[in-house]
C-alpha cells in the first residue's frame, strides 16, 4: 500500500555517492478530462517517454489534494489502479461513473491524479548508491456533464457577469459550466498584473469577487481554458 499520495520517496543506502532522479516519464493525453453523464465510462491516454519502466498509481479526490487513495470516496471505480507502464509504451486509464445521483442541472468537479514512481537507477554489479528518488503527481480536472445541460461549455466565459463595485472586480457565473479563467489584465497584450492570481475556477451559478489596487479601469482581458485546454481571449466592458 502506499503512504498518502507519496509525493517523495527517498532512498538511502551505505555508500557516499548521490544521484538524483527528477525526470518525470508519464504523460498524459490532453489537461482536463469531460466525462458525459450518458458515457459508460471514459479513457485517458497515459505513455512513459522515458527509458525505464515507471510505476504508475491512479485514484480520484473531490477536491483534497492531500487525501490518500484509499481515503478518497467519489462516485468513480479506476481500471487499473496501479500498473507497470514501460518505456515507449501507452497504458489507458479507464473512469467509470457508479451512479446518477450526481446533481444534472449542472456540472461537477473531480480531480483525476495520476502518480509517476520512476524505477530504481541500476547499479553495477555488487554496488550500491545513495539517491535520492523523486516521485510525480499530475492532477487533472475532471468534469462531470449531464448531456441535457442548456448552452455550451465553450460559451460559457462570454455569459459571465462582470461589474465593478467600490475596490472589487465582481464576477457571476449564470451557467451550469464551470469556467476557469487563466488571467484578468487591465491591458491588452501586455505583463500588466494578473488580477485572477493563480487563476479563478468559477463554479456554475456562482458568483467570486477580485479585490483591486486601482478601481479605475473600463475594460478587462479575459483569458479562459476550453475543454481542449486551450485559450480563449475575452475583451469585457465592464459596468460600474
Amino acid at each position: 500500500m502506499f503512504a498518502k499520495s507519496l509525493s517523495l520517496v527517498v532512498a538511502l543506502s551505505t555508500l557516499t555517492t548521490v544521484s538524483m532522479l527528477t525526470n518525470a516519464a508519464l504523460v498524459i493525453s490532453g489537461t482536463r478530462v469531460i466525462y458525459p453523464s450518458d458515457k459508460k465510462n471514459v479513457a485517458v491516454q497515459v505513455r512513459n517517454e522515458g527509458t525505464t519502466p515507471s510505476l504508475m498509481q491512479v485514484w480520484m479526490d473531490d477536491g483534497d489534494a492531500n487525501v490518500s487513495p484509499d481515503k478518497s470516496e467519489v462516485p468513480f471505480v479506476i481500471t487499473p489502479p496501479i500498473s507497470r507502464v514501460d518505456p515507449k509504451v501507452g497504458q489507458a486509464i479507464n473512469i467509470a461513473y457508479l451512479n446518477n445521483n450526481l446533481p444534472q442541472d449542472r456540472e461537477t468537479v473531480f480531480f483525476l491524479n495520476v502518480l509517476d514512481i520512476p524505477a530504481k537507477p541500476k547499479t553495477e554489479a555488487g554496488q550500491e548508491s545513495n539517491y535520492l528518488q523523486f516521485t510525480f503527481k499530475s492532477r487533472l480536472k475532471v468534469f462531470y456533464r449531464p448531456v441535457d445541460l442548456k448552452g455550451n461549455a465553450n460559451d460559457a466565459p462570454k455569459a459571465l457577469k462582470w461589474s465593478l463595485a467600490a475596490n472589487q472586480l465582481n464576477v457571476n457565473n449564470p451557467t451550469p459550466f464551470y469556467v476557469n479563467i487563466a488571467t484578468i489584465r487591465t491591458e491588452a497584450n501586455s505583463d500588466a498584473e494578473n488580477l485572477a492570481g493563480d487563476g479563478l475556477m468559477l463554479a456554475p451559478f456562482s458568483s467570486k469577487a477580485v479585490v483591486l489596487k486601482n478601481a479605475n479601469i473600463n475594460k478587462i482581458y479575459i483569458k479562459s481554458i476550453n475543454d481542449f485546454g486551450g485559450d480563449n481571449n475575452l475583451e469585457v466592458s465592464l459596468t460600474h
